[in-house]
């Protein structure tokens, strides 16, 4: 009896060596489906690897709307094609081409649900997020980058020309060259013309240049002119002007019409100071430098324009003052006048009378 047990513990021991080995043995071991020698250590003929799941039911998918007729059935696949370098991550509905080898670009990838990625090198990452051009990159819910080398991202927004960048929603390039329109719409925003930066946000617009938050410029929803930050509370070192002193400068300085160079004269044609003479009459105070020889702050002009016009105001003032008291003067030396003119006639009357 005790012999037939230690035969029968052996008998295991053996087959739990012969089984470890043999999964050692797997575990370096090449795969290969399709082919007599593999070359690695998963070899697929073809080299395409694919991996599907059976029909899922049509609510699964996120555009189930059978009122629509969005209601085909569902199913999830990974897929590998070698002789591309290309790779599906994919839901896809049953009629979807998103993992079709005609269909998917060299160098390309797609992750999401029904995505395309046609363009060589192109990538899509969302719901229904198309890149179809070379080098176009789509990222989103039912967004298209079109063209060659286009970036669109966001909900229904279209990159339709070379170059173009469209990002949020219900955006589109217009097939324009070079353009990039960003922000938020509820209709279908679209660039204009080539070379185009167009943002679309009804919120309104703030841009900083300092890591405070303390200096920079506003468009404010529904204005059409930028505001400057101005309030007292951010700032410092004030410092009086001499208002007379900035009219003499103004009186002094070349005032022209001009345009850039380069520009057509006929149809850029501006009228102002020049950098240079604007910084030399107001480019200095006890604290510091005040703008630049080669540009004009829109705030610095608007500065000395009104302590220019406060000046006028006060000059003018003064000079309405000294108008009235003038003005009395003269309505009192005109009475001296009259009383003596009407003196001057009495003797002259008093003759007349007589020789009557």
């Amino acid at each position: 009896m005790k012999a037939h047990i230690m035969m029968k513990q052996l008998k295991f021991t053996v087959a739990l060596i012969t089984t470890c080995c043999l999964l050692s043995g797997m575990a370096q071991a090449q795969l290969g489906i399709g082919v007599k020698v593999p070359q690695a250590q998963m070899h697929v003929h073809g080299g395409t690897v694919l991996s599907i799941t059976s029909k899922l039911p049509p609510e699964t998918s996120p555009f189930y709307a059978p009122v629509y007729n969005d209601d085909d059935s569902v199913q999830h696949a990974f897929k590998w094609m070698h002789d591309k370098a290309a790779v599906r991550f994919l839901g896809k509905g049953f009629y979807s081409v998103g993992i079709d080898t005609l269909n998917s670009g060299r160098f390309s990838f797609t992750a999401g649900y029904d995505n395309i990625a046609r363009g060589t090198g192109g990538s899509s990452f969302g719901l229904r997020a198309h890149a179809e051009q070379t080098g176009a990159f789509a990222s989103g819910w039912g967004v298209v980058s079109g063209y060659h080398l286009t970036f669109a991202q966001g909900y229904s927004t279209i990159a339709s020309g070379p170059n173009c960048v469209s990002m949020g929603t219900n955006l589109e390039n217009n097939s324009q060259v070079g353009c990039m329109i960003f922000g938020h719409s509820s209709f279908n925003a679209q660039s204009t013309t080539d070379h185009q930066f167009k943002a679309v946000f009804a919120g309104g617009y703030e841009f900083y240049s300092n890591a405070a938050i303390t200096v920079g410029v506003l468009l404010s929803s529904g204005n059409n002119a930028w505001t400057v930050v101005s309030d007292a509370r951010k700032k410092e070192n004030f410092l009086p002007v001499r208002g007379d002193r900035f009219l003499q400068s103004i009186s002094k300085m070349p005032l022209t019409s001009w345009n850039y160079k380069g520009q057509n004269a006929r149809a850029f044609r501006h009228y102002g100071p020049m950098a240079q003479d604007f910084y030399k009459a107001f480019g200095k105070d006890a604290f510091g430098t005040i703008g630049s020889k080669t540009a004009i702050n829109q705030a610095d002009l608007d500065g000395v324009t009104l302590v220019a016009i406060q000046q006028l105001i006060h000059e003018t003032d003064a000079l309405e003052k000294s108008n009235d008291a003038l003005a009395a003067e003269v309505e009192t030396l005109r009475a001296k006048l009259s009383l003596v003119r009407k003196r001057q006639a009495e003797p002259y009357q008093k003759v007349v009378i007589a020789r009557k």
